[in-house]
């Protein structure tokens, strides 16, 4: 499967989720589970990343604020944020990015002999 060719993130994507695609679809490649017909879920899975960290964010400098009785209460960013870090642990199992479903499907991650084998998960320096 290494022979599958590489697609292009979609256009209205930011540098962030540009970078983040490459780094996936290279990693999906060098693991050998990488087909074109995944752009699709790989697409869902980079939105999800970029709305969680957009939400946390946003969410950061105040994580709690004023309800509408005055009382204390979570950011609504929070759980947005927590929404779509769920929606894209499902994608990332769906693609096999996660350690549990490597190992449910016996997929021998590409830098297991390397610590810092996830390295593609991080944000671009």
């Amino acid at each position: 499967m290494k022979g599958q060719r590489a697609v292009a993130p979609p256009e209205d994507f930011a540098e962030a989720s540009r970078s983040l695609w490459q780094r996936v679809q290279g990693h999906l490649r060098e693991q050998e589970t990488w087909a074109d017909t995944d752009a699709e879920l790989l697409e869902a899975y980079v939105r999800a990343v970029a709305v969680f960290r957009a939400a946390r964010r946003g969410s950061a400098p105040e994580p709690f604020v004023d309800g509408s009785k005055g009382q204390l209460v979570a950011h609504p960013g929070l759980k947005v944020a927590a929404d779509a870090e769920g929606v894209a642990h499902r994608f990332a199992s769906s693609l096999l990015l996660t350690p549990e479903a490597r190992k449910r499907y016996e997929v021998k991650h590409p830098g297991s002999s390397n610590a810092d084998g996830l390295r593609f998960l991080r944000p671009a320096a």
